[in-house]
């Protein structure tokens, strides 16, 4: 085989790098509108699990056909989750106000943060579920819970995965365009394990926690 060939190892490397871009690209676009994150990051999952790592289909048209097939479930939680996200915010804004006047109370800010990364963990669970089992959105809410906290050190795992990559985008925020991606690749290795434990197969049947 040659180096040059169609599916030479160079050809393959520079392929997958070009999936890679374009699904950083589609997800980051998909992301403006804020609401629409879970929908971006389910169809990143999607893509990520079955386009880039099983090499099944185009990753366009993989992610335009998950945010087609889940945004009956991802948008209402979406919204629910930007919402309730907002309004911490807003919190911490308070807090700080009255922190910088000298209110000790206002170091309450600390605890509306951890609460924030919580709701974060909690919606990768739920978006992850939406990505990978057809089920009632009720179930995959309460299965996301379960198994946030039956599997804590998945749970852990995923949080170091977005630390690391916000700091890196931070750093570098040309990264962007590509770090999404690489941090989903090993929460997909990471949730993937976890899910076959209840159910093999992806959109197949019905599963619960």
């Amino acid at each position: 085989m040659k180096l040059f060939d169609y599916d030479g190892p160079l050809i393959t490397l520079i392929r997958k790098l070009w999936s890679i871009l374009i699904a950083g690209i589609l997800f980051l676009i998909c992301l403006i509108p804020v609401f629409t994150a879970g929908a971006s990051f389910t169809a990143l999952y999607d893509v990520t699990e079955r386009n880039l790592k099983n090499s099944r289909g185009y990753v366009f048209g993989g992610f335009l056909e998950s945010l087609k097939e889940n945004w009956r479930q991802t948008l209402p939680v979406g919204a629910v989750v930007a919402g309730v996200f907002i309004l911490f915010e807003a919190d911490v804004y308070i807090l700080k106000s009255l922190l910088a006047n000298g209110n000790p109370a206002g170091n309450l800010y600390v605890l509306i943060r951890v609460f924030q990364v919580l709701l974060i963990l909690y919606s990768v669970w739920v978006y992850a579920q939406i990505s990978r089992f057809r089920n009632a959105l009720k179930q995959i809410l309460k299965n996301a819970l379960l198994l946030a906290v039956r599997h804590l050190g998945t749970t852990a795992g995923v949080f170091l995965l977005l630390a690391f990559g916000g700091i890196v985008i931070y750093i570098l925020p040309i990264s962007a365009l590509v770090m999404p991606v690489l941090v989903t690749w090993f929460i997909t290795a990471l949730m993937e394990r976890v899910f076959s434990l209840y159910d093999g197969d992806s959109k197949n049947e019905e599963t619960a926690a």
